[in-house]
């Protein structure tokens, strides 16, 4: 899977299950409002992730995969870390 790929449905994951929790839980989950304040801090969604650079194919960027078969022909192994900002009490876009 290619790393836009893997964040895209990784965040889309995420914050579909907050949802959902948040319609099925009996206590609230990620509201916008505690005790009269709006709260308007971003959540973050980390990502630490192992990524392959194949240089035969043009360069594509894609997520290490453990345990696929094959070899790792012409390819680097980096790994990058970063950060989402998650807004789970905001709605729309």
């Amino acid at each position: 899977m290619n790393l836009k790929e893997y964040v895209k449905k990784s965040l889309i994951d995420i914050t579909e299950g907050v949802f959902d929790a948040k319609n099925q839980a009996p206590l609230s989950i990620a509201q916008g409002i505690v005790e009269g304040i709006k709260i308007t801090a971003p959540q973050y969604v980390s990502f630490e992730v192992m990524i392959t650079i194949n240089k035969e194919g043009g360069g594509e960027i894609s997520v290490l995969s453990f345990g696929a078969k094959g070899g790792m022909s012409s390819q680097n192994v980096n790994k990058i870390t970063f950060q989402v900002p998650v807004y789970f009490n905001a709605k729309g876009r």
